[in-house]
């Protein structure tokens, strides 16, 4: 059991900032869906539903990369129970990036096939998971934003997923000048092989 520190004047309640955080994860996977749209110049609903496929695809793995983060939010924020100023401004600099993934993933969606365009969205997740392995190693490290009998050591694994997710899609960039479809298989399982490497790598002692 670890004692937690009085709070002080310091330290803010997590409820602003954990409802700006929803909000803004909210907004971002509404606004991706609006860019699936018919083409307008189609008199063929077959054609047009096939040249909606790599912009959905797109939205797929998108949606799918906010839910997950969001996930993580809300268990790792069941272990902090306040906020210091640096946490609030991580957690700003980390929603920056949500906010872009709505314009990253329309930039594929339209040209799903350019290795620039996918540059665009692997670069916007690179920040976005930086940013993330930022927040919760502060966390981690400052025990009187902690939850009492919370574990930093799990916030400690996390910021290490986020960073190898982040390592693994650097590599992306790269590769997707010689295969864009090696971007996104990349983009697919980067997080699950990251989060079993952790898990069998560093073991937290009992």
């Amino acid at each position: 059991m670890t004692t937690q520190p009085q709070s002080g004047p310091h330290l803010l309640d997590l409820g602003r900032l954990v409802a700006l955080i929803d909000g803004v994860f909210a907004v971002a996977m509404t606004l991706l869906v609006l860019d699936l749209k018919l083409p307008s110049q189609s008199g063929n609903l077959v054609a047009a539903l096939r040249q909606m496929l790599p912009g959905f695809f797109v939205y797929l793995i998108a949606f799918a990369s906010i839910a997950g983060y969001w996930t993580i939010h809300i268990f790792n924020f069941r272990l902090i129970r306040l906020a210091d100023g640096p946490m609030v401004l991580l957690s700003l600099v980390n929603l920056l990036f949500i906010t872009l993934y709505p314009v990253t993933a329309a930039i594929l969606g339209a040209y799903p096939l350019n290795p620039i365009a996918a540059g665009c969205l692997s670069a916007n997740s690179i920040l976005y998971c930086i940013s993330a392995w930022a927040v919760w190693s502060h966390a981690a490290t400052n025990l009187q934003l902690l939850a009492e009998d919370a574990d930093p050591r799990i916030l400690q694994r996390v910021s290490r997923i986020m960073l190898l997710v982040a390592v693994g899609l650097t590599l992306a960039i790269p590769l997707a000048f010689l295969s864009v479809p090696v971007a996104y298989a990349i983009w697919i399982l980067c997080a699950p092989v990251s989060a079993w490497w952790v898990r069998t790598r560093w073991r937290p002692a009992a």
